[in-house]
C-alpha cells in the first residue's frame, strides 16, 4: 500500500471541501485503491493577501505534502513567481463555479448582481476576496463597484450603511449571520473554477489517478452516508461542531454538484478560469498544461451528478 500525505485547507471556512476525502478514507475507498492517506495540517499563510496564501501550494512543491486542497488564485500567483515552473498542478476540481458572494443588508434594495454596480464594497482583512468580487462583476459585464477600505468591524460597517456590500465566499457567509445583523446573500455565480485538489508533479500519474478516483467517489458517498465524513473530519478536527459541518456542506454542495460528475475538469473551462484569474488579480497567464494535468480532464466516474 502506498502512503500519501493530503494537506487540508482552513478546517472551518471550507469544511465542505474536506468531507469527500474523509468519507472516502472512512469507507476504505482509498484502501481499495491500495493507498493510505495521511491528513496533514494546512501550511500557515504568511498573511491573508493573495501572495501570502501562496504558502499553501508552495508547501506541496517543497515536499510538505503530496496532495492538497487549494485555490486556483493561490496556485496561479505562486506559478507567476517562478515563471510557471512550480512542480504542482490541479488534478480535480471542487467548486465547479466561483462561490464569490455579496453579503448585503436584509433590508437593502440590492437583490441581484446587476444591482451591485457602483455600490460601496469593503476591502477588508481578506483583500483578495474584494478583487475576486470586482473581477466577477466585470466578467459579467456589470459596472465596477466603489471599493472602500474597511479592515475592522466589518459587520458593523455593513449594518450601519458605511458600506453596501461585504464580498466573501459563500461558505464564509456563516461567520456573518448574527442575530443583531440581518443580512442576505447575492451569489455572483460565474462559470470558472476556484478550488480543487492539487498534486506534486513527482507523484506518478498512475498514483494520482487512484487518489483522484477515490476522492471523487467520496462526493456521492458523503451524500449517501454523511456520518462517515463527519466522523473522520471530527476525529481530525474535534473543535469543529457537527452543526457547522452540516451548514458548510449545504453551502458548498451546489457548487460541487453542478450538472457534471463532481470533481471533474473541462479544458475549455480551465482556459476561461486561467484567463479570468490572471485578469482579476493582475497576474500573467501560464500554459494550461502547467496548471493542471491534462491526462485527468475526463472523469473516470461513469455517473453524472444528480
Amino acid at each position: 500500500m502506498e502512503h500519501v500525505r493530503l494537506m487540508g485547507w482552513c478546517r472551518t471556512c471550507v469544511t465542505g471541501m474536506h468531507l469527500p476525502a474523509f468519507a472516502a478514507a472512512e469507507a476504505g475507498l482509498f484502501a481499495e485503491q491500495d493507498v493510505e492517506v495521511e491528513f496533514v495540517p494546512c501550511a500557515r499563510a504568511a498573511d491573508y493577501s493573495l501572495q501570502g496564501l501562496t504558502t499553501r501550494p508552495k508547501a506541496v512543491a517543497v515536499g510538505y505534502a503530496d496532495f492538497a486542497l487549494s485555490g486556483v488564485a493561490y496556485l496561479l500567483a505562486a506559478q507567476n513567481r517562478v515563471a510557471g515552473r512550480l512542480p504542482v498542478r490541479f488534478v480535480s476540481v471542487a467548486h465547479q463555479r466561483n462561490p464569490i458572494t455579496a453579503i448585503v443588508r436584509a433590508g437593502s434594495d440590492l437583490h441581484e448582481p446587476a444591482d451591485l454596480a457602483g455600490r460601496r464594497a469593503a476591502r477588508w482583512s481578506m483583500p483578495w476576496y474584494t478583487q475576486e468580487y470586482a473581477g466577477a462583476l466585470d466578467y459579467m459585464g456589470v459596472g465596477a463597484p466603489e471599493i472602500v477600505d474597511c479592515s475592522e468591524h466589518i459587520d458593523e460597517a455593513l449594518a450601519s450603511g458605511e458600506i453596501d456590500v461585504m464580498p466573501t465566499w459563500m461558505e464564509m457567509t456563516l461567520y456573518h449571520r448574527k442575530p443583531e445583523y440581518a443580512i442576505r446573500t447575492i451569489p455572483i455565480d460565474i462559470d470558472v473554477y476556484t478550488t480543487g485538489l492539487i498534486a506534486a508533479d513527482w507523484v506518478p500519474l498512475e498514483l494520482v489517478t487512484r487518489v483522484r478516483d477515490a476522492f471523487q467517489a467520496g462526493y456521492e458517498l458523503y451524500r449517501e452516508r454523511p456520518e462517515l465524513g463527519i466522523a473522520g473530519f471530527r476525529r481530525r478536527y474535534p473543535d469543529v461542531s457537527e452543526e457547522h459541518i452540516h451548514r458548510n456542506w449545504a453551502l458548498f454542495e451546489p457548487y460541487a454538484f453542478d450538472g457534471v460528475p463532481p470533481g471533474s475538469m473541462d479544458a475549455d473551462r480551465w482556459q476561461a478560469t486561467i484567463a479570468y484569474t490572471a485578469t482579476t488579480h493582475g497576474l500573467s497567464t501560464i500554459a494550461a498544461e502547467r496548471f493542471y494535468r491534462p491526462e485527468l480532464l475526463r472523469s473516470a466516474l461513469p455517473t453524472a451528478a444528480a
